[in-house]
């Protein structure tokens, strides 16, 4: 998990430091232990703002509990958790066993002038059922005072309990079935909202902007934590002080015999630290009215510099009588539209009057991705916020106009420090290592190179894993055993090497082969077609590899075990709120299936989404979990520092790692590198196009 620590601690201390003064917020949501609006350990009706994200780490003597809760949509909210609990056990820092759960918590209605705020919750509804348990609850708030009550099932009604009120609709609801949770991270039993309930209660006093005061009374007879904590008491008690709008922090002292520390780190996409930006105006526009100067020739050695400093690589420009065409590779930004926008700015104030049309073409890495047709005229009020009738903007596949020449700088290397990590073994739930990796790239051709990295251990802790894994039973073992693969490659070892080549195949058809050291794991050779129409937002894709696996080193020595695996691949952009993708066909264990990937992209380049892989191997034979399954949160760097530039930070939560799903990292990667510079992408940050 030390990636995602670091990372997040890399984030949230940035952002801490780049808040000037905390602004307070009379209406800032109080978070609670699991991450979710609420009290203490109970919920609350209140609601998260949209987009939010809270990373959450609780601590006690018995308790180790670190989850990762996000804002879905405006009125639904999702958490994972991994929660160590007891002491003196065997497992990793005395605990006796390590659990992963998922919740959900839905607003039915916010809270009005009379009426309170409403919301039902599902807590542990994918896991092991540790915390299974279901909510109704209301809030309301009365000046600085914050009154919450509620009705609990499951976990949630364990003291005073009594018939479900439920019933009166349906006798179902009066009993509730005994929760068969199988391997885990399945829905198991859905007996939500049967059996008895408890009510609960609490409320929150609010000293000022920053520091509250709360207690709770549970129902939560804490039955399964008996044997290692004393439950004295069913109140809680806690004081919350918010540090500034990206941490609080909660001291609590529970069930009359423990105290407990919190803290809540928030991030939201649409609330960066830097407002709208630090990076320089663009070129401003020139007049080009009948009255205005006129300019005579077009200054192509200025444009070429503008270019130069703006972080354009410029690979084409050809004059026509009434056009010009540039075709450019962005180095900087990551945004298309605002990519665009300085492009535009630049021809439209060095271009002569004669000239009326921009075409504006985008490479990357010897690949055409996207080309872009401007309106010199038309575009001028645009820059001052003067919305045209017509569009002075249109896409099109334009022609290529032959291979472009290859830079002086063929050869590109570097030496930097690299981080990876392991999660969730629960002798071990968090794994680092820290090392040097040396990188370098040859262009062999524009559209061919050579690249590959060498990597060598620094400082780590994966020597210490004692589960090194590759015991799936009756599946082939393709990736089970990165245990062997982290402890043999500690004197160094490459991390990729191959030769790679990209083209375009047709108008919207892009393709990409390699071969050689793939990824840690692997060796083989394959490629991907990909077909991206012109303002659809559908694409589809396809893949091919035969691939062997490669020695635990990571040198040139291989293994006994080879395979084929290929996909096609179906993608929509909806350009709204969730974008989806399916790869359907061979995994690397020979097991056939389908991944689903749901995500929510914003317009500044955050992504937040999940995947789930369900194959032919029965859960059974899958091993703990059931399939494989995932969460990752996308950041841009240029969100982070107000800078532009191209970097994000991938963090991904994958609860286990089994064979079965296993599918290549270095596999399908066409389509996010074409779709970030398609018009779908432009017109979804099209509020970038003059920054």
């Amino acid at each position: 998990m030390l990636r995602l620590v670091s990372n997040i601690i890399f984030v949230s201390a940035f952002v801490w430091c780049s808040v000037a003064a905390y602004a307070g917020d009379a209406n800032k949501v109080s978070i609670g232990n699991f991450g979710l609006p609420g009290l203490i350990d109970l919920p609350s009706a209140k609601t998260l703002p949209d987009g939010e994200i809270v990373i959450t780490q609780q601590l006690h003597e018995s308790l180790a509990r670190s989850g990762m809760s996000f804002q879905v949509l405006p009125n639904l909210g999702v958490a994972f958790r991994y929660s160590g609990h007891g002491k003196n056990g065997g497992e990793a820092n005395g605990r006796v066993n390590h659990d992963r759960s998922f919740d959900a918590h839905l607003t039915l209605w916010d809270e009005g002038k009379y009426l309170p705020g409403t919301a039902i919750g599902l807590r542990d509804f994918i896991g092991t059922g540790w915390y299974s348990s279901e909510y109704l609850v209301a809030t309301k708030s009365i000046g600085t005072l914050e009154l919450t009550g509620g009705l609990g099932f499951g976990r949630l009604a364990g003291r005073n309990n009594f018939k479900n009120p439920l019933a009166a609709i349906d006798s179902s609801f009066e009993t509730r079935d005994a929760n068969a949770v199988g391997r885990g991270g399945t829905l198991g039993t859905i007996n939500w909202f049967q059996g008895r309930a408890s009510s609960f209660g609490g409320l929150t006093y609010r000293l000022g902007e920053r520091t509250m005061l709360i207690a709770e009374y549970t129902p939560d007879l804490m039955t399964q934590e008996k044997r290692y904590l004393s439950v004295k008491s069913p109140w809680n008690v806690a004081a919350s002080y918010q540090v500034n709008n990206t941490l609080s922090l909660s001291a609590q002292y529970l069930h009359g015999s423990t105290a407990s520390l919190t803290a809540n780190f928030s991030l939201n996409p649409m609330r960066p630290p830097h407002d709208a930006g630090r990076e320089t105006a663009p070129v401003p526009f020139r007049a080009r009215e009948r009255d205005a100067p006129g300019v005579e020739q077009t200054d192509e050695a200025t444009i070429r510099k503008v270019f130069e400093v703006d972080g354009f690589e410029v690979l084409i420009i050809n004059q026509g009588t009434d056009y010009i065409r540039v075709d450019l590779e962005n180095n900087k930004y990551r945004s298309i539209a605002q990519a665009l926008g300085r492009a535009t700015s630049t021809l439209q104030r060095f271009t002569a009057d004669n000239i009326k049309r921009a075409i504006i073409v985008f490479h990357k890495d010897g690949l055409q991705l996207s080309s872009y047709i401007v309106d010199l005229e038309r575009v001028t009020p645009e820059q001052f916020g003067v919305q045209s009738d017509a569009p002075y903007i249109t896409a099109e596949d334009v022609e290529k106009l032959g291979s472009t020449s290859l830079t002086e700088k063929r050869l590109s290397w570097g030496l930097g420090p690299y981080i990876t990590h392991r999660l969730f073994n629960p002798d071990l739930p968090l794994s680092v290592e820290l090392g040097a990796e040396l990188s370098a790239k040859y262009q062999v051709t524009p559209k061919l190179k050579l690249e590959g990295a060498f990597r060598k251990s620094v400082l780590t802790n994966f020597t210490e894993n004692k589960r090194l894994g590759g015991s799936s039973a009756g599946v082939p073992v393709v990736q089970s055993d990165w245990g062997y693969y982290d402890i043999e490659g500690q004197d160094g070892h490459i991390n990729h090497l191959s030769l790679d080549y990209v083209d375009n195949l047709a108008p919207a058809v892009f393709g990409r082969a390699h071969a050689g050291i793939l990824e840690p794991f692997w060796t083989g050779v394959g490629g991907e077609a990909l077909f991206m129409p012109l303002g659809s937002p559908i694409a589809f894709g396809v893949d091919f590899h035969h691939v062997r696996k490669r020695d635990y080193d990571m040198l040139f020595d291989l293994r006994d075990y080879e395979t084929t695996t290929g996909h096609v691949s179906a993608y929509l952009d909806a350009g709204g709120m969730f974008d989806l993708e399916v790869n359907a066909g061979r995994y690397l264990a020979q097991d056939w299936g389908a991944t689903t990937r749901i995500s929510r992209q914003f317009s500044n380049g955050w992504e937040v989404g999940g995947y789930a892989t369900l194959t032919d191997i029965p859960f059974n034979q899958f091993g703990e979990g059931s399939f494989d399954k995932g969460i990752y949160v996308m950041i841009p760097m240029d969100w982070l520092t107000g800078e532009p530039e191209q970097s994000k930070r991938y963090f991904e939560i994958r609860p286990i790692t089994r064979d079965g799903g296993a599918r290549l990292g270095s596999a399908r990667k066409l389509y996010r590198q074409v779709k970030s510079s398609r018009d779908t992408q432009m017109k979804r940050e099209a509020g970038r196009m003059w920054k």
